[in-house]
């Protein structure tokens, strides 16, 4: 079962459904409308006297251009029609069919519900957008900023002493650690309004998840104290999302190392490169470590330097780029 919505509070989901479908001809009354899509929180079957009723209306190319320098026959964004709160958003079909979506858009799209389509256009759209399998390998860019924000900042702030500065940047650890919790789900990201709510009727979570969760939102007595324990239980869950990432992936390191692991091990496998193939247009990556110690440039090619790849120490570089050296290392042996 996918995450749903799980609050004790009325749901005046069908109430608000009737308003909708009774209003439904007004949004026609925009011309060439190819479909008309409700989003949002009553796409997920829930709503309350706080929710708004979202419309995505999709016209062809030339009505919706038409609009650009026009009046629209009902207001857009947010705006009351009939006595009822709506969010009204409108899209060129073609563009939106062809331009690629972000996680969250995903997220949102794979809960929505078609209104109106009488040529299966929307339909196709849905197909064609959610057909995009979630990629568990994204999570170690955020696995990494996460990780950037709890251990790397927080331990310079606990040092340091400022409890306020180290509580704000562990605040900012927790939005990429749940985004790399619905990709270790195979599930899109939410979108921030709903992301900690989803978590809770998620398939897999880490145990004593709200435990756990309430310890890695709680300031505490806000001193370094609260500060240290508030880290230890980002740390308890960023080690089990990352494990559980891993059994899923199979990458030695962390995840959040697996792109350098991998951009190693393709220049052990092959031993030189065309830069620009292996690096990328600008060629920026030979200049960062682990890279930068263990290879040469020459003719346009990166070539690996096998000596210095296998004499590498510890002292030589950022532990967490050593670890990838010795990773790849190891799995040469």
């Amino acid at each position: 079962m996918r995450p749903f919505v799980q609050l004790q509070r009325e749901n005046r989901f069908e109430e608000l459904s009737a308003k909708l479908h009774r209003t439904l001809d007004r949004f026609l009354a925009f011309g060439e409308v190819v479909g008309i899509l409700l989003c949002g929180g009553l796409a997920r079957g829930y709503g309350d006297h706080l929710s708004e009723i979202d419309l995505t209306v999709f016209l062809t190319p030339g009505q919706y251009a038409a609009y650009k320098g026009g009046k629209t026959p009902v207001p857009l964004g947010i705006a009351v029609i009939d006595g009822q709160l709506y969010d009204i958003k409108l899209v060129d079909y073609e563009e939106a069919l062809a331009r690629e979506y972000s996680l969250v858009e995903l997220w949102d799209l794979s809960y929505a519900r078609i209104l109106y389509d009488p040529e299966e256009k929307l339909s196709k759209l849905l197909k064609t957008k959610l057909s995009r399998p979630v990629d568990p390998a994204l999570a170690g860019g955020l696995l990494f900023e996460a990780w950037w924000h709890y251990r790397l900042a927080g331990d310079i702030w606990i040092y340091r002493g400022d409890a306020a500065q180290g509580h704000y940047v562990l605040n900012s650890a927790l939005k990429p650690l749940l985004g790399a919790l619905f990709l270790a789900n195979d599930e899109y990201i939410p979108h921030d309004k709903w992301l900690v709510h989803f978590t809770r009727t998620l398939a897999w979570k880490p145990d004593r998840w709200d435990e756990e969760l309430q310890a890695a939102l709680s300031t505490g007595s806000f001193d370094l104290d609260s500060l240290r324990a508030r880290q230890q239980a980002l740390h308890r869950l960023w080690t089990a999302i990352d494990a559980r990432l891993r059994e899923k992936t199979g990458p030695p390191l962390s995840m959040m190392q697996r792109p350098f692991c991998e951009k190693l091990r393709l220049l052990v496998e092959k031993g030189q490169m065309p830069l620009e193939e292996w690096a990328g247009p600008d060629g920026s990556l030979v200049n960062s470590e682990p890279f930068h110690t263990v290879t040469r440039i020459r003719d346009g090619l990166v070539i690996l330097d096998v000596e210095r790849l296998l004499a590498v120490q510890p002292q030589e570089m950022y532990s967490w780029f050593y670890e990838v050296v010795e990773a790849v290392r190891e799995a040469g042996r």
